[in-house]
């Protein structure tokens, strides 16, 4: 077996499409310990490069991280490879060919390539993206969890986070994806949010677990 990161490193000019990040690597010092002891610092926005939303950052009573059941978060995961150009549309003529892995409490996983562009400004503004048409798609399949390698599902952000999130979906979206091309088309997924009551999302340390 081996394990596969699938995050990106967290690094003080990291961008985001809503936050930014700070690291603070002074000699500053806990209180309680001995000189030699560092205590450096950190400052990261919620939705900061490989993260997960929970369903409070769209829908106003939906859960936040720390009420999502943690096997949400952890399983077998399938990865459907559709390859797309800079703002190219993710329909559901994509995902029709995947249907028969398209079941109840699948955890799925979209590899489009975009992964490679992270850490430029081009990964923010010109994604690939999800239709409304495919997210009501994917919504109907009633899928556990969607997670990618583009730091959102769709361009048209509101309205399929909605779609995604709504009552009786309740989709754990994981963002910002790497070295999804290390992976086979089946793995387990790991990648565990923090446990801040309230919070709306997530950095993550997302792994695949490979049998080899």
């Amino acid at each position: 077996m081996r394990l596969v990161d699938l995050s990106h490193p967290i690094k003080s000019e990291s961008q985001s499409l809503l936050s930014g990040t700070h690291l603070k690597r002074g000699e500053s010092h806990a209180k309680f310990l001995p000189a030699r002891h560092k205590a450096p610092s950190i400052t990261v926005g919620t939705h900061q490069g490989t993260h997960v939303d929970a369903m409070s950052h769209f829908i106003p009573d939906g859960r936040s991280v720390d009420q999502i059941p943690l096997d949400w978060f952890y399983g077998t995961a399938h990865v459907l490879r559709l390859p797309k150009e800079a703002r190219a549309d993710i329909t559901p003529e994509d995902l029709k060919p995947f249907e028969e892995i398209l079941q109840p409490e699948a955890k799925i996983v979209i590899a489009t390539g975009w992964g490679m562009e992270f850490g430029t400004v081009r990964f923010f503004v010109e994604f690939p993206s999800l239709t409304e048409e495919a997210a009501e798609y994917l919504a109907s399949r009633r899928l556990r969890m969607l997670a990618m390698d583009t730091p959102t599902p769709s361009r048209e952000a509101t309205r399929v986070h909605e779609i995604l999130f709504a009552p009786g979906v309740e989709m754990v979206l994981v963002q910002s994806l790497a070295n999804l091309e290390s992976l086979p088309d089946q793995f387990t997924f790991m990648g565990f949010p923090l446990n801040v009551p309230g919070n709306d999302g997530s950095p993550v340390r997302a792994v695949g677990l490979v049998e080899d």
